[in-house]
C-alpha cells in the first residue's frame, strides 16, 4: 500500500510504523493465499480469517494515524498562521497611515515655502537686474561691447536679462540667477533619489528619471547660487 506523506515531522514515526504493519498483514494474508493455491492442506480457513482481519485493524490503524498526524499538522499550521499574522499586526502597527501623512504634510509645506522662496528670490533678482539696467550698469553677458567696463564687485554690479531669466553678478564669483524653481527642484529630485532612491511600487510605471536627470544636468552647474553645495556647506558647519 503507497502513501502521500503529508504529516509533520514528528508524526512521521507513528504513521510510518502503523503503515508498516498494514503492509506487513497484507503480505500475510497474500503468502496464505499463495499457500492455498498451491495445495498446502496446513492451511486452514480460520488462519485466513485471522490474517484477513488482522490485515483490516492493521489498515484501519494506520488510517487512525494519518488522521491524528493531519490534525496535529493543520494545528500546527493554523499556529503559525497566527504568528505570523500577529508579527504582520505587528509591523503595520509601526508605520502608521497617520505617521506618514505626518511626514507627508510636513514635506509638502517645506516643498510649498521652498517654491515661494524661490520665487521670492527670483522676482528679486529680476527687480534688482532692472533697476540696474534703468541705472546705465553694464551687462555682465552679451555682445562685447554691452560688457565693456570694469568687472563686476559689491559696489558696481552688472546685470543682464535673457530667455533663461535675470542675472546680476556682484563679482568675486557672487551671481545671482533667476533660475525658476522648476530648475532647483529637478536637482532636489535628483539628488533624492541619489541618496535615497525614489521608490515605485511593483507594476507602476517607473519612475521617470530621465525629464528629471537632463533638466537637473542643465541646471545643477549653472544654477546660482548653486544651492545643492550652498546647503551641504552650511550642513556640514552645523555639525
Amino acid at each position: 500500500m503507497t502513501t502521500t506523506n503529508t504529516t509533520a515531522p514528528a508524526d512521521r514515526p507513528a504513521v510510518g510504523q502503523a503503515e508498516q504493519e498494514a503492509a506487513e498483514a497484507e503480505q500475510l494474508l497474500a503468502a496464505l493465499e499463495e499457500r492455498v493455491r498451491d495445495g498446502d492442506e496446513h492451511v486452514t480457513s480460520q488462519q485466513l480469517a485471522d490474517a484477513r482481519e488482522l490485515g483490516r485493524f492493521a489498515t484501519l490503524r494506520a488510517e487512525a494515524a494519518r488522521r491524528k498526524a493531519d490534525r496535529a499538522a493543520a494545528k500546527a499550521a493554523e499556529q503559525e498562521r497566527q504568528r505570523k499574522t500577529e508579527r504582520a499586526l505587528a509591523l503595520l502597527a509601526e508605520q502608521s497611515p497617520q505617521t506618514l501623512a505626518a511626514t507627508y504634510a510636513t514635506a509638502r509645506d517645506a516643498l510649498a515655502a521652498f517654491l515661494t522662496a524661490s520665487n521670492a528670490f527670483d522676482g528679486t533678482v529680476t527687480k534688482a537686474a532692472a533697476l540696474l539696467r534703468s541705472a546705465g550698469a553694464p551687462q555682465c553677458a552679451g555682445t562685447p561691447e554691452d560688457m565693456q567696463g570694469p568687472s563686476a564687485s559689491p559696489t558696481a554690479p552688472r546685470w543682464y536679462a535673457g530667455f533663461s531669466g535675470a542675472t546680476v553678478d556682484l563679482g568675486q564669483g557672487g551671481i545671482r540667477h533667476a533660475d525658476g524653481a522648476a530648475a532647483r527642484l529637478a536637482v532636489l529630485l535628483d539628488d533624492l533619489d541619489r541618496t535615497a532612491g525614489i521608490r515605485t511600487a511593483a507594476g507602476h510605471p517607473a519612475f521617470t528619471r530621465t525629464p528629471v536627470i537632463d533638466q537637473a544636468r542643465r541646471a545643477r552647474g549653472a544654477l546660482s547660487p548653486q544651492l545643492d553645495c550652498l546647503a551641504a556647506t552650511l550642513d556640514g558647519a552645523t555639525k
